[in-house]
């Protein structure tokens, strides 16, 4: 975890650190002073709220009362920073109308939980970078080699796992942030605590969560989530990623208490079905629905064949990332974001009329994948 060090309460740990060869430093009011000298000549136009007071910049003795010392011991790094309300002014600068200082306020103090950090990560990373600042995040994974085709890591974090990774990159971006880990990943033992309906040992806070961003691989997890979130008003969101396509699934439990699970798509299984593989399947393609691109029909029906896993392409998971990301903003900002089921067709937007044809060894019609996949159901219950 990050040391969030005061100037004056913390000066012989801040002055004992630096004098330490073991340790980098960085001063961050380098860069942070010129660019809120800029901040405080401009106009304030937003109605909704009024302009901070400058402080004197010349003044070293306030500079330092405004700083904050960050550790980052995976870092071996103290970097000082402006405060936390001075660095939140300098990160959300480029937002300004783009979101109103009422909507970035709102955006800041949501509380945002992540389950499943493959599109997950990509989902946390447009958040935060947007502004966010408090987080719950699980997954139950480590990083390894066949990660990194759609997460942005490095290969000296193999082995890392995946929500200590995605933790030291919240918090190296915005050292101010809270946030929760869940490192066993999302299950019916830590739903309360990952949905905010209980408290939880350890937890920054016990605010019920804004908005569920659900990424998750298992179908029956999928499930429960949404029907704890049901129960507890909490809108969930979902991208898939489909080859070059992505559908966005937005889930309205706030607004409508009965709305039906994945569209209707999720009604009718129970909590046994998961442990039947023909089942498992089933649920699957149920929620993910046939409409998918020829190249991914191909891919899907080969899993288990000559697949290991899921298919996807990095750049397909961040698009689908910064999607369900932008519509979270918008939900927790209040704007009328409707349940529906959302399908970007990327492959139409770039090849037009040649999207929908399947000429390659690679390629599936939708006919042929239903085919093949009623097939993979009936040899997946049989095994």
């Amino acid at each position: 975890m990050v040391e969030i060090l005061d100037p004056i309460d913390d000066r012989q740990r801040i002055t004992a650190l630096r004098a330490s060869p073991s340790f980098s430093f960085v001063d961050g009011w380098t860069y942070a002073r010129p660019e809120l000298a800029v901040l405080d000549r401009l106009d304030h136009v937003d109605p909704e709220t009024t302009p901070p007071d400058p402080i004197d910049l010349t003044d070293e003795h306030l500079i330092e009362r405004r700083s904050r010392y960050i550790l980052f011991p995976w870092r071996a790094t103290l970097v000082r920073l402006p405060d936390a309300d001075i660095y939140y002014r300098l990160k959300t600068a480029r937002n300004r109308h783009l979101l109103t200082g009422r909507e970035q306020q709102l955006w800041g103090s949501a509380v945002i939980a992540v389950a499943g950090l493959s599109v997950g990560s990509s989902a946390l990373t447009a958040t935060a970078l947007t502004g966010a600042r408090r987080f719950r995040i699980a997954d139950s994974d480590e990083l390894a080699p066949t990660n990194l085709n759609r997460i942005v890591g490095s290969v000296t974090d193999l082995g890392v796992s995946k929500v200590e990774l995605a933790r030291r990159r919240i918090l190296e971006g915005d050292p101010y942030t809270q946030v929760t880990t869940f490192p066993d990943g999302y299950h019916p033992d830590v739903a309360e605590a990952f949905l905010g309906s209980a408290a939880f040992a350890g937890s920054t806070e016990e605010l019920p969560a804004s908005v569920i961003i659900e990424e998750i691989d298992d179908v029956a997890m999928k499930i429960d989530m949404r029907r704890r979130a049901r129960a507890a008003g909490v809108p969930v969101l979902s991208a898939t990623d489909m080859g070059e396509d992505v559908v966005l699934d937005v889930e309205r439990y706030d607004l409508d208490p009965d709305y039906p699970i994945f569209h209707g798509r999720g009604e009718g299984f129970s909590a046994g079905d998961a442990a039947d593989p023909a089942q498992r399947l089933q649920m699957a393609l149920a929620i993910v629905g046939d409409e998918v691109t020829p190249r991914m029909a191909f891919s899907a029906s080969q899993l288990g064949r000559s697949v290991t896993s899921w298919p996807q392409l990095g750049s397909t998971a961040a698009m689908a990332g910064a999607l369900v990301a932008t519509a979270a903003r918008n939900i927790v900002c209040g704007r009328p974001v409707l349940s529906g089921r959302y399908r970007f067709g990327i492959e139409e937007i770039l090849l037009g009329s040649a999207a929908g044809t399947h000429e390659g060894w690679n390629e599936l019609g939708q006919a042929e994948f239903a085919s093949a996949a009623q097939a993979m159901g009936e040899g997946t219950g049989k095994s």
